[in-house]
């Protein structure tokens, strides 16, 4: 099957004389991020939802790297840009809202997850086909860790913040553009789960690179 979700690996964009560099990390606030870019550089209004293609229109084609893979894919390009920015959540909220948005919604559905899988829909059984659904980009790009976006080190970054801290970005673009940019939280989920110490290690032992790397505080 060929998979329909084109995500976007690494964003970049000119501010002033700085290119500002963001890597795309699923589930961790970045579409929030993208609007703010949108809303400092382009007049996006707060309710806009980015998507690649909009991205694209705006900012053009080497505004982003569009790809699925790891940290490595696009760690010289992240280099060379003057700020750069990595978002990040905790790791079990992070997969638990990636399971919500993948296993639920019209994204998935429209990616046949239900249709080449079995048509489990509680975390558990989730878990327990997990290979099979992270074969999945989608699911793959908003469920896996921090780390296999992000790396395994803090060390690239001139911004690390995790989600909640979010808005410590939207300030410093609206230093950077003398633009006021209006607060939002975009993808927003309300969801019920029964989180027991058995489940939160199951999902922990599955993003095991994030709690060696660090990315698990906060």
């Amino acid at each position: 099957m060929t998979w329909k979700t084109i995500p976007m690996a690494l964003l970049r964009v000119e501010i002033n004389d700085k290119t500002l560099g963001i890597v795309r990390n699923h589930k961790a606030g970045s579409t929030t991020a993208m609007n703010y870019i949108g809303q400092a550089l382009a007049g996006w209004t707060p309710t806009i939802e980015p998507h690649y293609k909009l991205w694209r229109k705006t900012f053009g084609l080497q505004s982003y790297i569009h790809k699925h893979g790891t940290f490595q894919d696009y760690a010289q390009e992240l280099s060379e840009c003057d700020i750069r920015v990595a978002l990040w959540r905790h790791p079990v909220r992070k997969f638990v809202s990636g399971f919500h948005h993948t296993m639920f919604s019209v994204t998935g559905a429209q990616d046949g997850l239900w249709v080449t899988g079995p048509r489990h829909r509680t975390i558990h059984d989730f878990l327990d086909h997990y290979d099979h659904y992270s074969t999945n980009l989608n699911v793959l790009d908003h469920c896996s860790s921090n780390t296999r976006k992000l790396g395994p080190s803090k060390e690239p970054y001139t911004m690390v913040l995790p989600l909640y801290q979010i808005d410590q970005f939207r300030v410093m673009l609206e230093h950077m553009t003398n633009k006021n940019i209006h607060p939002i939280r975009k993808r927003q989920q309300i969801y019920d789960y029964d989180m027991n110490q058995e489940l939160e290690n199951r999902i922990k032992a599955v993003l095991e690179d994030d709690y060696q790397n660090g990315w698990y505080s906060g």
